[in-house]
This record gives structure tokens, C-alpha cells and sequence, in this order.
């Protein structure tokens, strides 16, 4: 029995560990989540450095950019404050200028917020590079999402409500911290455009998932046509892949042709997408 209970006491120890005796390369060798697996990091999806001239300047939401006077937007991965940010911006709320926004994400991976910023996963050897899954579609992504908040909160679970992440500083160096996790704390892209709602935002939100730097599937073009051309004209457009700017821009040029040909102008695009 006295065995028994230094045993039973000895795993209930492993199982409390504090997360600073905890090595980086340990959790991400024993991580075992359906989508949070073996060798993968998650890493923080904002990329220092990598921003665009524009004339407004959003908190939470680099390379935010407007193409010229028309009711199009783009903008790079938002944190969840930055999404509120541009909604203040355009004037999308009940209680503001009442916009209605239709907002696309264009991001392919699965994306999750924890306290409010957002974070992909990585190749632990390949931190730099996406994770291509070309092909996927909005339901299978999202299902990846949830099942992907599922796994970070088992896996915190088992190191006092943290979760090892990895964020790049300005030099492009990685380093790993710990970042606290409450049930409430982590929410899937599709979460936080729901509550936002909630909260009294005019903001219809679209996932089209598009693989970085390819062009879009003629299924893909056809739906976002589709979309933008059944709102009303003064509905505000907007986009966002990861950086706000390959996938983004293609966007951004549908839209705009979309736009133009409704109101019957003839613009060239170069001068609206600067």
C-alpha cells in the first residue's frame, strides 16, 4: 500500500510539474492532440517587421489599407482588439454609423486566439513555413480549429493552466514562453466573429481558405463574386490572409471589379490598390 501511495504521489507531482521545469523540446515531443501533434509548436501568427506603407495606422491590425474611396478593405492577421479596431474604424456597430461589413478570411491553416491573439501551428523544425493544405475547405478547417482549442486545452491542463507557445521578435529569433490558458481565454476564428456579433457588430463573416502565394480555385473566385455581388453596394468589404497582402490583394481586386462594374465606373485598379 505504502508503495502504492509514493507511486500514486509521484505521478500526481509529474502531473503538477510547474511549466518553467517543463523543456520546450519535451512538450512538443510528447504532444499527442488530433491536430496538435508530435514536433509542432504553436507559434504566434503576427510577423514583426513585416508591414506596408499605408495612411492609417490600426492598433491590432497591420497593413490595414482601404482601396482608394471604394467600400474595400484589406488587412493583415488581426488580434482580436485589432478586429474590433477596424469594425470602430468603418463605423460597423449598432450604436455607430451602422455599416454593415462583410469580412473574408482567406487563411487555409487553422487559426486560434488565445487571450486574444492569434496563433498557427508550425513544423518544430520549420517554424518559419506554413503548413500547406491545399484544397481544404471552410468546414474542414473549422472543425480543425475546434478540434485544435480542444487539444491546447487538454494539454494546459496537464501543465497548470499554461500552454508552451513560440513568438518571433524583430530579430527573427524564436523563443518559447508560457502563455496562461482558461477555457473562456481561447476561442476559434468562427467564435470570435460570433461574439462579435453579439456585441453588437454588423460584421457577416466568410472563411474561403486559400493557399499562400497560388492562385485561387475557380470555385474559390466564384464564390467570393458571388458573395460580394448579393450584398448591397454600400456593404463595406473586407479581407485578411496572413500577412494583408498576396492573398489579401486578390481579394481586394475582385471586390473592386465587382464593385466597379455594379456602379458602371471604369477605374484602373492600379491606382486604387496602392
Amino acid at each position: 500500500m505504502t508503495r502504492r501511495r509514493h507511486a500514486a504521489a509521484a505521478e500526481e507531482a509529474e502531473r503538477r510539474r510547474f511549466p518553467a521545469e517543463v523543456e520546450a523540446a519535451e512538450t512538443d515531443e510528447f504532444r499527442g492532440g488530433s491536430v496538435l501533434g508530435r514536433d509542432e509548436i504553436l507559434r504566434g501568427d503576427s510577423l514583426p517587421g513585416v508591414r506596408i506603407a499605408a495612411a492609417v495606422q490600426i492598433d491590432g491590425a497591420p497593413n490595414y489599407r482601404q482601396a482608394g474611396s471604394l467600400r474595400v478593405h484589406g488587412v493583415a492577421i488581426p488580434t482580436i482588439d485589432g478586429i474590433r479596431n477596424v469594425l470602430n474604424h468603418i463605423g460597423a456597430h449598432k450604436n455607430g454609423m451602422h455599416k454593415r461589413v462583410l469580412w473574408h478570411n482567406l487563411r487555409e491553416e487553422p487559426v486560434v486566439y488565445i487571450n486574444g491573439r492569434p496563433f498557427v501551428l508550425r513544423d518544430v523544425e520549420r517554424p518559419f513555413s506554413n503548413l500547406e493544405y491545399t484544397g481544404i475547405n471552410r468546414a474542414r478547417v473549422e472543425q480543425m480549429e475546434s478540434r485544435l482549442k480542444e487539444d491546447i486545452l487538454l494539454e494546459a491542463a496537464r501543465y497548470g493552466n499554461k500552454i508552451l507557445v513560440t513568438d518571433e521578435l524583430p530579430d527573427g529569433q524564436m523563443v518559447d514562453q508560457w502563455e496562461p490558458v482558461m477555457h473562456d481565454s481561447i476561442k476559434t476564428t468562427l467564435e470570435v466573429y460570433e461574439e462579435l456579433q453579439v456585441e453588437g457588430y454588423l460584421v457577416d463573416y466568410e472563411r474561403v481558405p486559400i493557399t499562400d502565394e497560388k492562385s485561387p480555385k475557380e470555385s474559390d473566385f466564384d464564390n467570393l463574386v458571388r458573395r460580394i455581388a448579393q450584398v448591397d453596394k454600400d456593404t463595406e468589404i473586407i479581407f485578411n490572409c496572413q500577412m494583408g497582402r498576396g492573398r489579401t490583394t486578390t481579394g481586394m481586386v475582385i471586390a473592386t471589379l465587382v464593385y466597379l462594374n455594379r456602379i458602371g465606373a471604369s477605374v484602373p485598379i492600379c491606382s486604387l490598390l496602392v
